[in-house]
């Protein structure tokens, strides 16, 4: 390639990032290997200002058409200097120079990116280490309690909600009291206008709004940002509910992915292919899919263990029932707003397999209609809004299968 060309692409690179920092991402998706590495001669090229960026969480501010080793050979020819060599070495993969770099301070944010590169190789128990060390060295600084929320979500233990509270109240972090409203189901939800995790605030939004208009509009926003691994996962799980085809799984890490596989074969009847593919994670979400795998082939067992962990994950979850004006092909799938009975889910008792049974066909005699016509819902919070909020960089090194 002669330098007339390689001035060409570099300019048109240039305006593809510059447009994706403003309010559309640029339709170009690009793929990069992992073990290939990029230089570039200057930063203002790219139009990117790392300073301020000191957490590795303000990474997933920069929501860009850019692989981690494209913003890791940015970055590392820019004059970004807060940790900058660890960045780039936790961009790309090497996990054990990044944590190096950050231990050899003792400050809070210093310690908390040590902390994110023990999520990010998949060291939980390490990260749980470092997140209580925290915690312990700097009780005043909420990076602590964040980071103890962090890891022990992702070790499935119910305690992270407390921890995630303080850091709400002892921080002014706006993204994450929006993801903690949608999480909760809150009626005091307000879209923030702000540069800061776009993708984050549209899926949210998406799964507040109960208007199709609106929801049609989000929808188009997130899919177009599938080069990130968030709204990719989150557009398949769109795409599985409107039946329509999926793609290849894009990052075999995405837990959300999975589940939108396992969705679609739900929902076109093939259940036992589901049951295999939903995801074996304590995700009340993905419980759900598992009930209703057993419910539809009439098994009683799995159906009541299933529920039995969405109980007691999350005790409040209320059924709703509702009337359809045809045979429902799609049990548990039902349009919560069309609900005319509502009721907590632990009311159904021990064997909730047949009292959800004889409570629809009392229902359809209540309702003068045809039991194979009332579908019911669970009304769940959202969770994963909050591990979206955490990053799919943890999700990698949790549930990824190339753990360094």
């Amino acid at each position: 390639m002669d330098e007339n060309s390689k001035l060409k692409a570099l300019f048109e690179l240039k305006k593809e990032i510059e447009q994706d920092l403003g309010r559309e991402p640029s339709k170009i998706r690009k793929k990069e290997k992992k073990d290939e590495h990029f230089s570039f001669s200057t930063q203002k090229s790219y139009n990117l200002d790392f300073s301020e960026v000191s957490s590795v969480d303000d990474l997933y501010n920069l929501d860009l058409d850019l692989s981690d080793e494209m913003l890791a050979g940015i970055m590392e020819n820019s004059k970004f200097s807060n940790d900058m060599l660890g960045m780039v070495a936790y961009l790309r993969g090497n996990f054990e120079e990044a944590y190096n770099v950050f231990s050899e301070q003792d400050d809070p944010e210093s310690m908390y990116n040590a902390f994110m590169v023990l999520m990010g190789s998949g060291a939980l128990k390490e990260a749980l280490e470092e997140a209580l060390k925290l915690k312990n060295l700097h009780p005043l600084s909420p990076f602590g309690y964040l980071a103890l929320a962090h890891v022990l979500f992702f070790l499935e233990d119910s305690r992270w909600e407390e921890s995630f509270k303080i850091y709400l109240a002892m921080s002014k972090d706006k993204i994450a009291d929006f993801a903690w409203k949608i999480f909760n189901n809150s009626n005091d939800v307000k879209f923030l206008r702000t540069d800061r995790r776009k993708y984050l605030l549209d899926i949210g939004m998406f799964d507040f709004s109960d208007r199709v208009s609106m929801t049609e509009v989000l929808a188009k926003r997130i899919c177009k940002r599938d080069y990130n691994p968030c709204s990719f996962g989150f557009c398949d799980v769109v795409k599985a509910k409107k039946e329509e085809e999926l793609p290849s799984i894009q990052n075999d890490y995405c837990v959300l992915e999975k589940y939108a596989r396992a969705l679609k074969m739900y929902i076109s009847g093939d259940f036992s292919a589901a049951l295999k593919t939903v995801p074996k994670i304590k995700d009340p979400e993905f419980l759900y899919l598992e009930a209703l795998c057993h419910f539809s082939m009439d098994e009683p067992n799995g159906f009541n263990s299933a529920v039995n962990e969405i109980l007691r994950i999350e005790p409040q979850s209320v059924l709703s029932l509702s009337l359809s004006n045809e045979r429902v092909k799609t049990f548990g799938m039902a349009d919560e707003n069309a609900a005319l009975l509502k009721m907590r889910l632990s009311a159904l008792k021990d064997d909730y397999h047949n009292s959800l049974r004889r409570i629809i066909f009392e229902f359809a005699k209540l309702k003068n209609t045809l039991p194979s016509k009332v579908n019911f819902t669970l009304r769940l919070r959202r969770y994963h809004i909050i591990r979206m909020f955490f990053g799919y960089r943890s999700c990698k090194g949790v549930y990824g299968h190339d753990k360094k």
